[in-house]
């Protein structure tokens, strides 16, 4: 018998020993696994540039450092 078919009984034998409450847990479990392993596609590649440049957007670094800062602080008074 292979080591697959060895693991896969064990697996079954494992199933066999739960209560019948545990396979919805189980089967998320299970879904969780079959993503964590699924095989990636390569993600296609998207320009960006010049994506706003026909809005008039005149916004300084200064001001964009500003509304961080501001994001930043009312976050941190959630937490």
């Amino acid at each position: 018998m292979s080591t697959v078919q060895v693991v896969k009984q064990r697996v079954y034998q494992a199933i066999d020993g739960l209560p019948s409450e545990s396979f919805e847990e189980l089967t998320h479990f299970l879904d969780f696994l079959k993503f964590k392993y699924q095989v990636q596609q390569p993600r296609k590649v998207m320009a960006l540039g010049g994506l706003w440049k026909h809005l008039d957007f005149d916004v300084t670094d200064a001001e964009v450092r500003a509304l961080r800062q501001r994001v930043t602080a009312q976050l941190l008074r959630k937490v």
